[in-house]
């Protein structure tokens, strides 16, 4: 559905001025979402509440009742804030826009400081939904979402313009949020607020969660420096990196991100109990069907990367230009889908030993690898600059991983009991 949404701006926006307003509007709430919510919440949630269930269901509940309550009103002043600095962010994001753009991409970010509050919700309710193995209301979100974009686009774009992206982009999330919502009240979990933060399992949630907060700016980060750079390149440029990325992030979400998150309950149960054995039969089993699978979607999307963009792209506003640049970063971009989709069962499987300090790490170490690689190579390579770099950065993120992962299973039988004591 992603493909879909791109083909819609694409031939209802080109890769224009406009188009780059609206990728960029993104970036602020995207990452301050992140670091909050998405990123801090995910990590320590599922781990901690096996942990909890296996003892008291109740338990386990009033826990997901807090966080949840606490999510939303930590989420809810910060979107306040974002609508009324949205002028003060532009210089940060994309300091080359002019000043039409500049005004664009205000207005833009403005309609979408509410959509992180929703996904608040949708997020903190998908961590239970992966809990109780409830796969297909989760997976089914983000669908609805990028079909809200297009319905929105679509219906709206020949009277509004690009505003009609965004109005898109709040009906998606409600959509979102909606679908993962039902999947929850379809379960055994009932709904309500619960601020019961002075317990064990809080405060251990409240230690994993920093370090991870402090690693969530990462890929966001990243694309915000990757937006830094095109914008200096001609118009349109922010969109075909964005265009380009998106394709080479399909079979990493529905291959790498999809069934390393089918594996992390089974993990963080066998992490709980310390069957180290199983742990890395789980492990082993993930990663080979990965590689596999990714290794040959890799090759496919290079070989079809220009027939791909025509197809799904081209025609419209988007013109020939727009096809040969957006095409040769995909290219590029093909290369990174297995090494980028293989840090996700790696960083779970840490995850899953409740230690977020360490993927962090790897994270930072990567980001710093990608940022030094693009800088050198945008003088020669130009805008190709881009995908090279990030390839660079996540191949050094996914070594770091693997040597991580290799070193506490060695450690397994007492992980559990020296990363209590050293985080409390």
């Amino acid at each position: 559905m992603g493909l879909v949404r791109d083909r819609t701006f694409a031939r209802t926006f080109g890769a224009g001025g406009e188009l780059d307003a609206y990728n960029a509007a993104f970036v602020v709430p995207e990452l301050l979402f992140d670091v909050l919510i998405a990123g801090g919440l995910a990590a320590p949630f599922v781990p901690i509440f096996m942990k909890l269930r296996a003892e008291d269901q109740q338990a386990a509940d009033d826990f997901a009742r807090t966080i949840l309550t606490v999510a939303i009103l930590v989420m809810a002043p910060v979107s306040a804030v974002l609508f009324v600095a949205a002028p003060l962010t532009v210089g940060f994001v994309a300091p080359s826009f002019g000043a039409a753009q500049r005004a664009l991409y205000t207005d833009l970010f403005r309609i979408m400081c509410f959509t992180p509050l929703i996904f608040t919700v949708s997020i903190a309710l998908g961590e239970l939904l992966v809990v109780k193995r409830r796969f297909l209301f989760y997976g089914l979100a983000p669908v609805l979402y990028n079909g809200g974009i297009v319905v929105g686009t679509l219906a709206l774009g020949g009277r509004i313009g690009i505003y009609a992206a965004a109005v898109g982009a709040i009906l998606g999330a409600l959509l979102h949020l909606a679908v993962r919502l039902v999947g929850v009240v379809l379960s055994d979990f009932r709904i309500g607020p619960r601020l019961a933060v002075r317990t064990a399992a809080v405060r251990e949630f409240a230690a994993l969660m920093l370090p991870r907060m402090a690693g969530a700016p990462i890929e966001p980060l990243t694309f915000q420096f990757f937006t830094n750079v095109a914008s200096a390149f001609i118009a349109g440029s922010i969109s075909s990196v964005s265009f380009a990325r998106n394709f080479e992030s399909v079979p990493v979400s529905l291959i790498g991100v999809a069934f390393s998150l089918a594996a992390f309950p089974g993990l963080s149960a066998a992490a709980a109990v310390g069957d180290r054995r199983r742990f890395v039969a789980l492990l082993r089993t993930n990663v080979l069907v990965i590689a596999a699978l990714t290794s040959a979607a890799a090759v496919a999307l290079f070989v079809v990367s220009r027939f791909a963009i025509e197809l799904f792209l081209g025609g419209g506003a988007f013109d020939a230009e727009d096809v040969a640049r957006t095409s040769l970063l995909l290219s590029v971009f093909a290369f990174s889908v297995p090494l980028e989709s293989l840090t996700y069962p790696f960083a779970r499987a840490v995850y899953a030993t409740r230690n977020t300090v360490l993927p962090v790490a790897a994270g930072v170490v990567g980001l710093v690898v990608t940022v030094a690689a693009t800088n050198a190579l945008r003088e020669p390579l130009g805008l190709t600059a881009v995908p090279v770099g990030f390839g660079l950065g996540i191949a050094v993120r996914l070594v770091l991983l693997v040597a991580i992962v290799a070193v506490r299973v060695r450690r397994f039988p007492q992980l559990a009991a020296e990363e209590l004591s050293r985080l409390a």
